[in-house]
């Protein structure tokens, strides 16, 4: 998948020390506070053809997160927000 600009963000997050500009770039998000006062960020992406083939056979997509961890996460097929 490939990281994508948005309209609606606010901030970027930058890479990690150590980690080259080929592993990974800087990432446009929405900083933003939910309805029931939750911080959240959000990031956008777009599948490749390849990927998006494959998940139009399985119905699967995969999160991985670094770290040792999960921290609460959700993917969305559609703006999990309204900006005022």
């Amino acid at each position: 998948m490939v990281p994508c600009s948005f309209a609606e963000s606010n901030d970027f997050l930058s890479k990690p020390n150590g980690m080259s500009d080929e592993e990974c770039a800087p990432l446009s998000i929405l900083r933003v506070v939910t309805q029931n006062g939750a911080p959240m960020v959000v990031s956008c992406w777009k599948m490749t053809q390849e990927e998006l083939d494959e998940v139009k056979k399985t119905g699967r997509v995969w999160l991985a997160i670094y770290g040792l961890s999960m921290p609460p996460a959700a993917l969305y097929g559609e703006k999990p927000f309204v900006v005022e």
